[in-house]
């Protein structure tokens, strides 16, 4: 009878959430840097935008709705932004046993994963001493 009730739960929890969200549920953390050190960026996660310098470490959630990005900030960089690139994760496809899990991925975010490193491009004004020293 244990076995039966085991069984039973199992085939829940397969039936009730998708491969995605069993295998890679939870955070991802990435890795952004750039050729200069001390760059100040805004970044945006799915949950909160912050200021930080590079190099950083992003710790979020994937999002199916949100992409990540980074902006450069900084009074002696000139504005660039990089989204982080997303691909769908390999145990995406194994919904295709279970149709209800294509759904729940997609909602969850559980289907993307996230680039681990990605190198932000930064191109120093030509005038940044001059404004550095008069701030």
């Amino acid at each position: 009878m244990k076995k039966l009730i085991a069984l039973g739960i199992a085939a829940s929890v397969v039936t009730l959430s998708g491969c995605s969200t069993m295998f890679n549920s939870g955070s991802q953390t990435i890795v952004a840097t750039s050729p200069d050190k001390n760059v100040n960026v805004d970044v945006t996660t799915a949950s909160s935008t912050y200021q930080t310098t590079l190099p950083t470490t992003i710790v979020t959630n994937p999002s199916s709705t949100r992409d990540v990005t980074i902006k450069v900030n900084d009074k002696c960089y000139k504005n660039t932004s990089v989204t982080v690139h997303k691909s769908v994760t390999p145990s995406y496809w194994a919904n295709i046993l279970n149709g209800w899990g294509f759904l729940i991925d997609y909602a969850t975010g559980d289907m993307w994963k996230y680039d681990n490193q990605v190198l932000v491009p930064t191109e120093k004004k030509a005038d940044c001493d001059t404004v550095a020293k008069n701030n």
